[in-house]
């Protein structure tokens, strides 16, 4: 039992029920009445005559009591442990005071500018001094080929 649509106004066609148009161009409509005929042949927009359902969709008629808007879950924030820190670590840092989050930023700072130190001054021992180029020169092609 397959129920059809209505091409012009919208409703429900169940079988024995309706007209059946085929136009030349093999374009096949579903008419319920004869009152939807009428309109179908002079050609009237659907969207405009009141009855419709086109019409009543458009101009939001009846829509509340059929559809009901889905509820959403809100999400949840959940921390988790990161490669580098554990969920503990995380939470200490985010419950930190600004000036203690400054003066370890401070601290962490002051230890890679020595660490930095020690490793220039440990490069300029081991190397003599600057390198001879010798790379051999090669002219580009242009004028002077």
């Amino acid at each position: 039992m397959k129920v059809e649509a209505c091409y012009f106004s919208g409703f429900r066609i169940h079988p024995g029920h309706g007209k059946k148009i085929i136009k030349n161009d093999s374009k096949q409509y579903w008419i319920i009445n004869k009152k939807i005929e009428k309109h179908f042949w002079d050609k009237k927009n659907p969207r405009k005559v009141p009855w419709t359902m086109v019409f009543r969709k458009i101009h939001k008629k009846g829509l509340a009591e059929d559809t009901k808007r889905k509820r959403t879950r809100k999400q949840q924030k959940v921390t988790r442990a990161i490669v580098g820190a554990s969920i503990e670590m995380i939470t200490k840092k985010r419950s930190m005071k600004p000036e203690q989050r400054k003066s370890a930023r401070e601290a962490a700072l002051r230890k890679a500018k020595e660490e930095r130190k020690k490793a220039q001054s440990s490069k300029v021992k081991t190397t003599g001094g600057p390198k001879k180029d010798t790379r051999q020169k090669v002219q580009k092609g242009g004028k002077g080929r």
